[in-house]
């Protein structure tokens, strides 16, 4: 097997003749294309550009950030009215889809290709209105945060038949940070009400299309980890160890495997983690997950958009010792 094929027997539950990462295995496209944070966006003022929607994004942290202070929307009542939505179906895609795989250097014999939608339901009512707009929002006119929903979802299910007949991607990750480091932003209760009917006519949508349904969720996300597998998501992407990993690959690994297991909030996490730090993550992610099978290894180390020297080393000693450790342990 080579990289792809070895990525890929684990996203459909088959035995890889190793465990994979996911650096070394999967291209993640996307990003610039949908420009759902502003990645290609107009620059409205010094490092703040504006994404698909008309929203305001912050571009000298590294990563992109939401703007604050300035919203499309203040109402969610006026959703309709206020909220522009993309007119996807009449971007030049080819275009688009040719420019963003050349920026990559994608082969697509070597690596699974991986679109990376972002900005999900929740995501994108928070970015229209501001953060605590939405949870007001949410608790007070439920109603209309779902028809918004269904509208972003709406939305997204245009996107995946585009992208779909693009790209080609081998999977399709579909963006939602309902979480923080210690749990969830919203509870399970009206995550169940309001989000998880048009997460799962995305995840559906996905799946129609041929592509392996992947969630996006930073932070403690496992108190919905029933929900996403009830709906069909066929990967839970980054899983952090806040989480109970081992509990979710039991209960769901024949159907829902966990990409991530990186540290990424402890000493691994830091800038000057030592090479020690790095190693013994990378034996301690051996060891609690690989050895169960379902897994795709992702050291979280360095920013999103940006790989220089110290970041590299500190990917070679994890990668050295991540296949090493599995080697011993024949997984």
């Amino acid at each position: 097997m080579n990289q792809k094929e070895n990525v890929l027997a684990v996203y459909h539950h088959q035995k890889p003749e190793w465990t994979p990462v996911m650096m070394e295995s999967i291209q993640f496209v996307g990003f610039w294309a949908a420009n759902e944070c502003g990645l290609r966006g107009e620059e409205v003022k010094p490092g703040v550009t504006l994404d698909s929607f008309g929203c305001l994004w912050d571009q000298t942290h590294g990563q992109p950030v939401p703007y604050p202070g300035e919203y499309v929307l203040d109402d969610i009542s006026n959703w309709r009215e206020k909220v522009v939505f993309p007119d996807v179906e009449n971007w030049d895609w080819e275009t688009l889809a040719k420019t963003e795989l050349e920026q990559v250097q994608y082969n697509r014999d070597e690596k699974a290709l991986d679109f990376f939608s972002e900005m999900g339901c929740f995501d994108r009512l928070s970015t229209v209105m501001g953060f605590q707009n939405a949870l007001m929002a949410m608790a007070i006119d439920p109603d209309s945060c779902c028809e918004f929903f269904d509208a972003v979802a709406d939305y997204k299910i245009k996107l995946i038949d585009i992208v779909s007949q693009v790209y080609h991607p081998d999977i399709f990750m579909h963006n939602e940070d309902v979480a923080k480091a210690d749990g969830l932003m919203i509870s399970p209760e009206m995550y169940r009400e309001l989000v998880k009917p048009s997460h799962a006519r995305i995840i559906q949508a996905i799946r129609d299309h041929g592509m392996i349904a992947e969630q996006h969720t930073c932070g403690k996300c496992d108190a919905i980890a029933d929900d996403y597998a009830e709906i069909g998501i066929q990967c839970l992407f980054p899983a952090q160890p806040t989480n109970d990993i081992p509990g979710i690959l039991e209960k769901h690994g024949d159907k829902m495997i966990v990409m991530g297991g990186f540290d990424s909030q402890g000493v691994p996490g830091r800038e000057d983690a030592s090479e020690e730090d790095t190693r013994k993550e990378a034996r301690r992610m051996a060891n609690e997950y690989a050895t169960r099978g379902n897994f795709i290894c992702l050291p979280m180390i360095g920013t999103a958009t940006a790989v220089d020297e110290a970041q590299m080393r500190r990917l070679g000693w994890f990668f050295d010792e991540f296949h090493k450790e599995c080697a011993k342990l024949a997984v």
